[in-house]
């Protein structure tokens, strides 16, 4: 054969070449087909690229498990992919699914501790959002010494300090660093609020959240925690009893929808109806309204009482007086 007549069937065989290169970048970078909604995928760590493969194709992402190999193969980027929990559009491309894994773009969990829980409540919250151990979650919050925190300093566990707020949670969560992330969020927004705090301030950190807890379990409406905190703050300038409902749940171990006189006596330094001052600790995860309610509280206030007016409100009263007229206006039905 002539070299003039190679001449042709070489240049078709370059386009043909061309043109598969080019069907294969096609391919490569988009999807095939529209996409139909989104997936969540997890990869374990140690999985080979033909598992991870199988993995993506089975969740409906990978549609091409051939083509990606191969490319993985031609960039050299099957021993660079990571671990973690991803999510994808079904189908997604190669490309794409390439470039998540390469740079380990995961998809975060989200946790939301609200105000107001109880250790136990969190525990059992954060074990079941994010799948942890409940067991050993408990152990952990028992053991406040363990990280090193100024303002656990005395405490025998977390309570009030497992702030409330929205967190994002790397994948795979461990209990370690998400208790980390917690109390470093709560230190900070202590030390924020401190240094706010005028220079005769009586409360160090754990008597704040002690006080801010009880406000948190009694108010409803944001507006009246710092009436509500300047009612606990005159009855202890004053030696009297703090007579707190929230405490007396908290020593009982249960959340009632009422309380009776016979609950009222129950023997736990945590009643303030029997014991003077703070109880030993708070009861509650108190947020940042609660701790801001205790700089917010109106000197000028001399409230001491407040009766809960059964739509999330309070009477406040300044006399004993005062307040057992509220009171027996409100069970009359009066306003």
């Amino acid at each position: 054969m002539s070299r003039r007549s190679l001449r042709p069937a070489a240049a078709l065989v370059a386009l043909a070449l061309i043109a598969g290169l080019a069907g294969l970048r096609v391919a490569w970078t988009r999807a095939p087909g529209p996409a139909r909604g989104d997936t969540i995928v997890v990869i374990p760590p140690g999985w080979s690229p033909p598992r991870i493969a199988r993995e993506l194709a089975g969740a409906g992402v990978l549609a091409r498990p051939r083509l990606f190999l191969w490319g993985l193969r031609l960039t050299g980027a099957g021993e660079d992919l990571k671990a973690g929990r991803y999510r994808f559009p079904r189908p997604a491309s190669c490309a794409r699914i390439q470039a998540d894994l390469r740079e380990g773009r995961t998809e975060r969990l989200w946790l939301t501790l609200p105000e107001g829980l109880w250790l136990d409540e969190a525990v059992g919250l954060m074990a079941r959002d994010l799948g942890l151990d409940s067991l050993d979650l408990a152990r952990r919050v028992r053991r406040p010494a363990a990280w090193n925190q100024p303002f656990l300093a005395g405490r025998s566990d977390l309570e009030g300090f497992l702030f409330p707020d929205t967190y994002a949670v790397e994948y795979p969560p461990r209990a370690e660093a998400l208790l980390d992330q917690i109390l470093d969020r709560c230190g900070g927004v202590l030390a924020e609020l401190a240094a706010r705090a005028p220079a005769d301030w009586p409360f160090g950190p754990a008597e704040w959240v002690t006080l801010a807890s009880i406000v948190e379990a009694e108010a409803r409406l944001d507006e009246e925690r710092p009436r509500i905190a300047a009612v606990y703050l005159n009855r202890l300038r004053r030696g009297m009893r703090l007579e707190a409902d929230p405490t007396v749940m908290y020593a009982l171990g249960e959340r009632r929808p009422r309380l009776y006189y016979k609950h009222l006596a129950v023997d736990s330094p945590y009643n303030t109806y029997r014991h003077a001052g703070l109880p030993p600790g708070p009861i509650c995860n108190p947020g940042r309204r609660s701790l801001e309610s205790l700089l917010e509280a109106d000197p000028a206030d001399r409230s001491l009482y407040f009766v809960a007016t059964g739509d999330g409100g309070h009477l406040f009263s300044e006399t004993l007086a005062e307040h057992r007229r509220k009171v027996a206006a409100l069970r009359r039905g009066r306003p």
